[in-house]
């Protein structure tokens, strides 16, 4: 531990604060820790590398590494305000999430089916303007309707999708 003016509620705030930045990873903390408490001195730099580096090489969620910050500042009991500051924001988040999905279901039931149809027609645009510069021949443009309206009508498993254009691809290449 390096400082004795950090406690468990100071920990617990702070974690759950920079939490809220941490869409996808732990990485929304970084600069809040290190401008809060290394910076100011709390913290020493070669403590916060060392609970950086034990908690990227640890398996499991990025955000691990803060439980290691929480030691070093408060002991066990830093730890533990760690990890709630960790999964808190994270319940509160999926509870609004919950509730909310809830109440637009209704709405996300009738425009689902536009939505699919203008999602395709992007995916398609995209598609074409990729393809455009192949000429492709008339044999090619069939086959490549013919899977997408296979694919719209049975919905196979997309890694069959992915395994069967990859042969495809191969086998074209080693015919070339």
């Amino acid at each position: 531990m390096t400082s004795d003016t950090v406690g468990f509620l100071d920990i617990l705030l702070l974690i759950s604060f920079s939490s809220l930045f941490s869409l996808g990873g732990g990485n929304g903390p970084l600069a809040i820790i290190q401008d809060r408490w290394v910076n100011s001195g709390l913290l020493e730099p070669s403590l916060f590398s060392w609970a950086l580096a034990l908690g990227y090489l640890s398996p499991g969620p990025k955000a691990g590494f803060l439980s290691g910050i929480g030691y070093y500042m408060y002991g066990l009991p830093g730890a533990l305000a760690a990890i709630i500051g960790i999964i808190l924001p994270t319940l509160v988040g999926a509870g609004a999430v919950t509730y909310w999905f809830d109440r637009l279901q209704p709405v996300i039931k009738r425009i689902s089916l536009p939505a699919g149809f203008v999602i395709a027609g992007m995916i398609s645009a995209a598609a074409w303007n990729l393809a455009k510069p192949i000429a492709l021949t008339p044999i090619e443009i069939g086959a490549i309707l013919a899977i997408a309206i296979w694919v719209g009508w049975r919905s196979p498993e997309p890694a069959f999708i992915v395994l069967g254009a990859a042969g495809v691809g191969l086998a074209g290449w080693m015919l070339a």
